[in-house]
């Protein structure tokens, strides 16, 4: 039995589930989409635009257009990263003990996590992406704060999932 530490616990190579992989490729496209409206409206989007939204979804802060790069770049830099860190599941803290017999469930599940969380992310971002255009064309008066909430819902719900998985399968 190994103990909980990422030093102890077994290295497994672990191959891509076909989901896993489909989530990591709605992750991918959503980057993609975050970008395309960028660029489809470049040339008619204002000098400024909104960068802030309060509660209530109206705009609240205003930065220069370049802004809106942002967005897109950190859900890159997100995918990247989390891409390469979940190639190292042994490393990762878990809610359970690691052993012998449970490592292979738990490092898919916790990567499986990461692809998800990953995807996740990458689509809020580019709901973002897509509310800032929409409301410095005058193309709504205001963010979506329900889909919001949705998208951060789901978010939870993903990281809960998890954790009644990981108890169940310790």
């Amino acid at each position: 039995m190994t103990g909980n530490t990422p030093n102890q616990r077994p290295i497994i190579s672990l191959g891509m589930s076909p989901a896993d992989l489909a989530v990591e490729f709605a992750g991918a496209i959503a980057i993609v989409l975050a970008v395309l409206p960028i660029v489809q409206f470049w040339a008619v989007l204002p000098d400024r635009i909104p960068i802030h939204f309060g509660f209530s979804g109206q705009p609240d802060g205003w930065g220069d257009r370049v802004t809106i790069w942002i967005m897109p770049a950190v859900a890159a830099i997100i995918f990247v990263v989390l891409t390469a860190v979940s190639r190292y599941p042994h490393t990762f803290n878990y809610p359970v003990r690691i052993t012998e017999e449970n490592a292979r469930r738990q490092y898919l599940l916790a990567r499986s996590l990461l692809v998800w969380l990953k995807a996740e992310v990458c689509w809020l971002f580019a709901f973002v992406v897509r509310q800032q255009i929409l409301v410095a064309l005058g193309n709504a008066q205001r963010f979506s704060m329900g889909l919001l909430l949705g998208i951060i819902v789901l978010i939870f719900a993903t990281v809960g999932l998890y954790l009644f998985k990981a108890y169940s399968a310790r």
